[in-house]
């Protein structure tokens, strides 16, 4: 079979020809051990039939870097993920690279290594990872053996070059903003529980509190959309009512669909109930009343996670730290002090 019919074939094709996993095929290309002499020779033998070429990044690329770098990542409809990848992809453009992006449907540990995989069979010079879920990916160390790789505030399951931005910490900033504002009765709308940034921020909501020696308030799951947050106030309002005077949002959209609720109940933000949201969307300033927000700076992130990426591509140092990027309160008018709420409405 002519190479020049088989240019993108990846792993997984081999895996499915031979009858074996991928991370058999990783390891016969990578001359690892751990496989019999009869299941390399047949993978050998279909490798040679259809001209697979592993890539081997800037090594096998006849002297020329590749200038394209690879990003994997989750739901980017959401504001998050797209602004990781808008800001990697910016930072990348400044240093004369170009992003390839493939996006995750679903979570599973055969859908990210196909996607790195995939990156991988297009000659990246690197790739970046963000993925919302606390997850066990050491298979990538066998595939990404020649690829620099770099966590974008994630844990991958291994140790590996990350860049995080502190999420508990602008989680208790958030909260303890809204207690030196004399507020002691504090709810909670949690983002979906198996996301690790959500986990992160419910558990900065709470160390925060207990620090103060606050009583928790309750707590309303949503899944970062402004339809649950509506419908998160509804169930604070209609069951919790008298047990918060204030609100942390998980996310932004969720704070604006809170809004919405208590607006219906005639609740007043901020006379009656305070609100903080996280993440300061472009919007959030023109919310009514405009958003107190936790700020996360996606540039720095973006900027950061490529310039880890370039230094392990062209090595100078030894291993690289793991960079921790601190976001910080924004302060408008959706969260005032105790003292200065003009009569409650309802109590």
């Amino acid at each position: 079979m002519p190479n020049s019919s088989k240019k993108n074939v990846t792993i997984h094709d081999i895996a499915a020809l031979t009858g074996v996993s991928y991370q058999t095929v990783s390891r016969v290309i990578n001359g690892m051990p751990q496989v019999s002499p009869a299941t390399r020779s047949r993978i050998e033998k279909v490798l040679s039939e259809v001209g697979f070429r592993p890539n081997r990044t800037a090594r096998q690329l006849a002297g020329k870097r590749s200038t394209t770098v690879g990003l994997v990542t989750f739901a980017t409809s959401f504001y998050g993920p797209s602004q990781i990848l808008v800001n990697t992809e910016q930072a990348a453009k400044e240093l004369g690279f170009s992003l390839m992006f493939s996006g995750i449907l679903e979570q599973s540990n055969r859908a990210i290594c196909h996607a790195v995989d995939e990156l991988c069979a297009h000659q990246v010079c690197g790739i970046l990872i963000h993925l919302p879920w606390d997850i066990d990916l050491r298979d990538l160390q066998v595939i990404c053996r020649d690829v620099p790789l770099v966590a974008v505030d994630s844990h991958l399951g291994f140790e590996c070059s990350s860049v995080f931005i502190r999420q508990e910490s602008g989680s208790r900033r958030a909260t303890r903003h809204l207690i030196e504002l004399g507020h002691k009765k504090i709810a909670y709308l949690r983002g979906p529980v198996f996301w690790r940034t959500a986990q992160l921020r419910y558990t900065g909501w709470q160390k925060e509190m207990k620090d103060a020696s606050l009583t928790l308030g309750p707590v309303v799951d949503g899944d970062w959309t402004a339809e649950s947050g509506f419908e998160a106030a509804q169930t604070l309002i209609s069951k919790h009512w008298g047990k918060f005077t204030a609100i942390v949002a998980a996310n932004d959209q969720m704070a604006l669909g809170a809004i919405r609720a208590l607006e219906e109940h005639s609740v007043r933000v901020p006379q009656d109930v305070s609100l903080i949201g996280f993440d300061d969307i472009p919007e959030a300033g023109f919310f009514r009343p405009p958003l107190s927000t936790v700020k996360q700076d996606f540039a720095a992130l973006g900027q950061v996670s490529i310039q880890y990426l370039m230094a392990m591509i062209n090595p100078t140092t030894a291993d690289l730290p793991s960079r921790f990027i601190q976001p910080f309160v924004i302060q408008r008018q959706s969260a005032v002090s105790r003292s200065k709420r003009n009569g409650v409405s309802r109590s």
